[in-house]
């Protein structure tokens, strides 16, 4: 992970790149049932690009809710999406994992998408609105997590050489 670099036009272009792969990513999936790399994007942006990440992701959240409009569901991707950069801080802290590693880090956080999403739902309806939103969601978290997992162990080897090389070649 990187250290602090101060903000350059270089670095804000390369950031405005990369939540622009972010948002065409998941709107371009956006046809399949909980089938998405941004789970896979935020754990490759915070392993190469460090603290930027939280730049890129909530562009990136702002763009969904400006897509997609705001309703409840978007008040979860404030600190939902972010549940991911923060485990990668936590767990990588000296070394890049491996595909099977990130993989699961990807595919747990896609099990759990519905559970940590229905958090507002408590404020709105109450403990028992929130198990409901939860439960009613289990099979896509299933297809969500199982997507996540997939796809992280087949692309996370060459996207994070390719965003390595990218680091090493713009920066």
């Amino acid at each position: 992970m990187t250290s602090h670099r101060p903000m350059t036009t270089k670095r804000l272009v390369i950031d405005a790149f990369l939540c622009a792969i972010l948002f065409i990513s998941q709107v371009s999936l956006s046809w399949l049932p909980n089938v998405e790399l941004v789970s896979l994007f935020l754990i490759l942006y915070t392993l190469v690009f460090g603290r930027h990440v939280w730049i890129i992701l909530y562009v990136f959240v702002l763009l969904e809710g400006l897509f997609w409009g705001i309703g409840m569901w978007w008040f979860s991707y404030l600190y939902v999406w972010a549940l991911i950069p923060a485990s990668v801080f936590l767990l990588y802290k000296k070394h890049c994992p491996s595909p099977v590693s990130a993989a699961l880090l990807a595919g747990s956080f896609g099990m759990l998408f519905g559970l940590f999403s229905s958090l507002p739902a408590v404020l709105t309806g109450g403990l028992s609105a929130a198990f409901v939103w939860w439960t009613a969601g289990i099979p896509y978290d299933i297809l969500h997590g199982m997507g996540n997992f997939i796809v992280s162990l087949i692309l996370f080897k060459p996207l994070y050489q390719l965003l390595t090389a990218l680091k090493q070649h713009q920066l």
